[in-house]
């Protein structure tokens, strides 16, 4: 893996972990729920949304991430 693509990589997971995605329902394949706050927020950059965020939640959003730069190939 290049250096760019794992830029890429980063930039993709950090999006999955901390921007909801347009549409809220949760059928459609573009679904995306933050998991923890961006880093702009004010008052709470960083921090987990939900009491009882887990690994696995965060692995899902790696995942997301690594299939939407096998797509972008």
């Amino acid at each position: 893996m290049t250096k760019e693509e794992l830029t890429k990589l980063r930039e993709l997971f950090l999006k999955y972990l901390t921007v909801d995605s347009e549409s809220m329902d949760m059928r459609r394949k573009d679904f995306n729920q933050a998991i923890f706050l961006p880093y702009s927020d004010d008052y709470f950059s960083g921090k987990q949304v939900f009491n009882g965020t887990d690994l696995e939640m965060v692995m899902e959003k790696f995942d997301k991430a690594v299939s939407e730069l096998e797509k972008m190939k």
